[in-house]
């Protein structure tokens, strides 16, 4: 039976190598079996949402994904490649169109995620190259969200906030940081602007590089999102790791840590005192 697969990124592989020590680790895959066998012609177009499979619902309706773009595998042979150069072949095209969707390219400092589904080996066989791209929304636990509206324009319309990334460990230090709602305690916030770090077809950068870039931004993101600089707050960072690179992962996520745990947000704190 022809279907599809789909690749996926872990919630803990938002950031997979911390600013102090790299992280080795892949977005996964996994395979999904649905009731429709979908050919070119019966693909969801952009903007439609989906459940498990890849039949087209109101985006009103309960939902767990929403297509940001239909295209095409191109660069690849006839035989049904690997999953890691189906990966490489789709996922930087999906995210470059997760962030066109979203309105920002901020997504990797969210529990937004693009993912990418692609024809089976039957469906390759018979001559199928699509691609479908589509947006996830995560929950702290890494299930996914079942959303009633759509995600379009979802960054620009300052949805930021309702997707945040936050972390109870140091996003610097701690191998896992540890995602958490943001109405939870929490050490961290991830902010606004992420680093774009280079392309996937170029060299990933070392660990010095990334830090070396990403030193001033985040501090200053940091700053830009708190209100004011704290000595009681300040900036760290993760970036995805080389093993991700070519896959489209080629960004930094700036954090506003703070010395210790707190509840409510950093965001426009100030001066104030750091929340409980």
């Amino acid at each position: 039976m022809s279907g599809w697969r789909a690749a996926v990124v872990a919630l803990a592989a938002l950031s997979l190598a911390a600013c102090t020590a790299p992280v080795e680790g892949v977005p996964d895959a996994e395979v999904v079996r649905p009731s429709l066998t979908p050919t070119a012609d019966q693909l969801p177009k952009a903007g439609q949402c989906t459940d498990t499979g890849l039949e087209a619902l109101d985006c009103r309706a309960e939902h767990d994904a929403e297509v940001t773009e239909v295209g095409v595998l191109d660069g690849l042979g006839a035989e049904y490649p690997n999953d890691r150069d189906l990966r490489r072949a789709a996922l930087p095209a999906c995210r470059a169109a997760l962030t066109a969707y979203l309105g920002s390219p901020d997504h990797d400092a969210t529990r937004l995620q693009a993912h990418a589904l692609w024809p089976s080996r039957d469906g390759w066989a018979r001559g199928d190259r699509w691609r479908v791209c589509t947006v996830v929304e995560l929950k702290p636990d890494g299930t996914r969200a079942r959303r009633k509206t759509s995600a379009r324009d979802l960054l620009k319309a300052a949805g930021f906030g309702t997707v945040q990334l936050c972390a109870t460990a140091s996003p610097g230090e701690a191998k896992d940081p540890g995602i958490t709602a943001c109405d939870q305690p929490h050490k961290a916030e991830a902010v606004p602007g992420v680093l774009a770090l280079g392309n996937p077809h170029d060299p990933a950068p070392s660990l010095d590089q990334v830090n070396a870039k990403a030193a001033e931004h985040c501090a200053k993101a940091v700053t830009n999102y708190v209100g004011a600089p704290r000595e009681d707050v300040f900036a760290s960072w993760r970036a995805f790791g080389s093993q991700a690179w070519s896959e489209g992962y080629t960004s930094a996520v700036c954090y506003a840590e703070a010395t210790r745990p707190f509840s409510g947000r950093l965001w426009g704190l100030g001066r104030n005192p750091l929340p409980a």
